[in-house]
């Protein structure tokens, strides 16, 4: 895909689509590999209906928004409502990304600080 095309890429448009339309949940990470900007994870999470899912992620994700991706840690993600199959990881809660592109730790509400 050259640098003026008018060709969109399918997997940024999906992510866009989930961003808009996915339900906003939290699962825990089984698996995490990341090499740089692309990362793998394995993700457990129950859907608004009840139902338990284990599904494999592949995303491009900068470096600062993997931190705290680890195995047995939260995960805030979204998931397709018509096909909870497809998510997408927003990252853990328990950083944030501020305006200046710092990681920053915050206090996680639901799980409660560790560390």
């Amino acid at each position: 895909m050259g640098l003026f095309s008018s060709r969109s890429d399918p997997r940024k448009d999906l992510a866009k689509a989930i961003a808009k339309r996915g339900v906003r949940v939290r699962g825990t990470l089984d698996t995490v590999e990341a090499d740089g900007t692309e990362v793998t994870a394995r993700v457990r999470f129950t859907t608004e209906s009840g139902e338990d899912m284990d599904v494999t992620v592949v995303q491009l994700m900068a470096p600062q928004n993997q931190v705290g991706l680890d195995p047995g840690e939260p995960v805030e993600i979204s998931y397709d409502r018509d096909d909870p199959n497809v998510v997408l990881i927003w990252g853990s809660p328990k950083y944030r990304v501020n305006e200046a592109g710092a990681v920053v730790r915050i206090v996680d509400i639901e799980g409660g600080e560790k560390g």
